[in-house]
Parts: C-alpha cells; sequence; structure tokens
C-alpha cells in the first residue's frame, strides 16, 4: 500500500476517496511508523500552521485571538528546541484544562491548579467572541496535549478536515449538493461528493505536501522561516470570503 503522502489522492474515484478518508487516521500511523516521533510532530506542525495562516485572514472582524498564536509559536519552540519539555508539558497542562471548561463547562482542573487559573484569566477574558476561531483552537490544543504525552495521534487533524474543511469552509468554493435527510446512505454519498472536489482535493494535495516536506533534511529554523508565507487558501481568496461574508 502507498504512504499517505505519495497517494494521488485526485486520481481516485469517488469511492476511494471516501476511504482514503475513513481510514486517514491508520493511514497517517501507519505511513509515519518507521520515523521518529520527532518526524511526526514536525509534519503535524506544519498542517497545522499552513491552516492558520490562512484561518488568520478569514475573519478581520473577528480579531485573532492571541493566544492561538502562542499556541503556534510554542509549538515551533518546542520543536526547535528552545522550550523545554517541562515548559511545553506545563503550558499544555493549562491549555487542557481551558479545553475542558470551555467545551464542557467542567472548571475542575482550573481550580485544582492556580496556574491553569491565571492562565485562563490572561488570555480568555474575551473568548465569547471568538467562535470563529474555536474549532481550531480546541483540536490545535488537544494535538500539542498528545504531543506533550508522547502520543501519536492524527484524530484532531482528521477532525479540521472533516467537521471543519469540508462541512463548513468547502461551501465557500464549492457548490454542494445538502441532503434533505442525514440518513447513513446519503451522508456518505454526500461526503463522497465533497471529498471529489476539486478544493478538498487541493487541501489533501497540501496536508501532503507538507508530510512530505517534513521527511526532507530541512533545519527547523529553514521550516519555521518557509512556513511563514504557506497558506492552505491564498490571502486574496481569504480576502474574497471575507468580502462574501459582508
Amino acid at each position: 500500500m502507498k504512504k499517505i503522502y505519495e497517494t494521488d489522492f485526485s486520481a481516485l474515484n469517488p469511492v476511494q476517496k471516501y476511504e482514503f478518508m475513513y481510514h486517514f487516521s491508520d493511514l497517517a500511523i501507519e505511513s509515519f511508523a518507521s520515523y521518529p516521533f520527532e518526524v511526526v510532530v514536525q509534519a503535524q506542525l506544519l498542517i497545522f500552521t499552513r491552516w492558520w495562516n490562512s484561518y488568520r485572514l478569514m475573519a478581520p472582524e473577528c480579531p485573532t485571538p492571541p493566544i492561538v498564536d502562542i499556541i503556534i509559536q510554542k509549538f515551533w519552540d518546542f520543536q526547535e528546541g528552545t522550550l523545554s519539555l517541562s515548559e511545553f508539558q506545563q503550558f499544555t497542562k493549562c491549555l487542557s484544562a481551558v479545553v475542558l471548561e470551555i467545551n464542557t463547562g467542567d472548571s475542575s482542573e482550573l481550580e485544582a491548579d492556580a496556574s491553569c487559573q491565571d492562565f485562563m484569566d490572561n488570555y480568555f477574558n474575551d473568548w465569547d467572541g471568538l467562535n470563529f476561531y474555536s474549532s481550531f483552537f480546541s483540536e490545535i490544543s488537544i494535538q500539542l496535549i498528545a504531543i506533550a504525552e508522547h502520543d501519536i495521534s492524527w484524530s484532531s487533524i482528521l477532525e479540521i478536515l472533516e467537521g471543519d474543511l469540508a462541512d463548513i469552509k468547502l461551501g465557500f468554493f464549492e457548490d454542494i449538493y445538502e441532503p434533505s435527510r442525514y440518513t447513513a446512505n446519503e451522508l456518505k454519498q454526500h461526503f463522497q461528493e465533497v471529498y471529489n472536489t476539486p478544493t478538498f482535493c487541493k487541501i489533501i494535495e497540501l496536508l501532503q505536501k507538507d508530510m512530505r516536506t517534513a521527511l526532507e533534511k530541512k533545519t527547523i529554523t529553514e521550516l519555521r522561516n518557509l512556513y511563514k508565507n504557506e497558506f492552505l487558501f491564498a490571502p486574496e481568496i481569504c480576502a474574497k470570503i471575507t468580502e462574501e461574508w459582508s
């Protein structure tokens, strides 16, 4: 079986594309099984950075939450070695407490650690107005928490692919038929159509490019500079989306 980053996704038929996405996490884990943990983390870092570079341009009327920029920079710092494992773990511990409270209302972790409560007070006092970024924040936070625990997981990347990009953002680029009823067969047919669109194929192509880039012998400093200008959707396209919203 080809590696996940070698498969020509665009050339697959709709059923094959659906199967590719259905098995995405397993394919990713299997494809990176022979590589060190740090390489897997690097691939995920490049993917999230590319996505954030475009996400942050999509809603200028909704200020970019500083915490997501901080998360991205901490992610790079950890991979670069300028942030120690203990510092990274403390940061993700606070993230975990905040994500739990935001997503479920459970504040037990915040109450158990004053540093976590201070973290929330410092970075989330205006979070109610930042719903546009909530999904991305939650998923990248969950990804960092897994990394701090030395866990290989692709679930958060898959969640954004399916839950946010395919289900929400794609509608700005493609006319997708929405089923009148959401039976299992209709949902399957719907996502086969979604995955077969040129825009979604391009999303997967760029994700695969990031995976391959992580396998190259570029230094993390080179990659950090390079990925300042890598986008999921070009800035001018993001601006067009914003115009359509207004």
